[in-house]
């Protein structure tokens, strides 16, 4: 059972980033394909989250997020590291006669000033949610009083067929729930959790809370 959980995890790890590179056309289907459909509205649950009016999105993927809030007219700014990706965004808001400020760069190394924004966003994060670095980054560029919002998804009941399916979309990866706690204990964000929705997959939005005296922002 070992060798083939691993065999599992490492064949999805392969197509996973793939997805980010050499199929990154094939994103939004595969996405709404293991979701049965509700990947875009689990992805939505982060706008209910948003706070004033500078945002940040790291890891934007392709765009769907970046371009919603272009169409609420919310200063945005998205990070992400695959040049695939931002080419399909690119194309993407300039079909939908959108703009947004589109960086090419890693959430350990953000390219912005400190203290830059009120809210930052990252739906279904990649390898960078478990990295010190990368939360440290975020605390640093949050205004005082601004917000992290990370949202995923997480099992909800016990029915066996219902988890093999879960778990066969969704590979569970050893250790990683104690790293991102670490992650976010590091910090020095106020983090609290929610879960939003019904059903046997419910969406968790970890939330990372500024304090509003906190000038620690180079």
């Amino acid at each position: 059972m070992p060798l083939l959980f691993h065999f599992i995890f490492s064949l999805y790890t392969f197509l996973y980033r793939q997805l980010y590179t050499r199929f990154a056309w094939a994103y939004d289907s595969v996405s709404w394909l293991v979701s049965l459909g509700r990947w875009d509205g689990w992805r939505r649950v982060a706008l209910g989250f948003v706070t004033d009016v500078d945002v940040l999105e790291v890891g934007f993927g392709t765009g769907e997020l970046l371009s919603e809030l272009a169409r609420q007219q919310i200063a945005v700014t998205g990070l992400e590291a695959s040049a695939a990706m931002h080419g399909i965004t690119t194309r993407k808001l300039s079909r939908r006669g959108q703009k947004a400020c589109q960086v090419q760069g890693l959430a350990q190394q953000l390219p912005f000033t400190g203290a830059a924004f009120d809210t930052i966003i990252s739906t279904f994060p990649a390898g960078f949610a478990t990295d010190p670095a990368a939360h440290r980054e975020f605390a640093r560029v949050l205004r005082p009083g601004g917000r992290l919002v990370i949202v995923d998804v997480a099992l909800s009941t016990d029915n066996p067929v219902v988890r093999l399916f879960f778990n066969l979309a969704f590979p569970p990866k050893p250790g990683v729930d104690a790293r991102f706690q670490q992650a976010l204990d590091d910090s020095g964000l106020r983090i609290s959790r929610r879960l939003v929705g019904a059903g046997p997959v419910r969406v968790v939005v970890t939330l990372g809370e500024k304090a509003a005296s906190d000038a620690h922002s180079d």
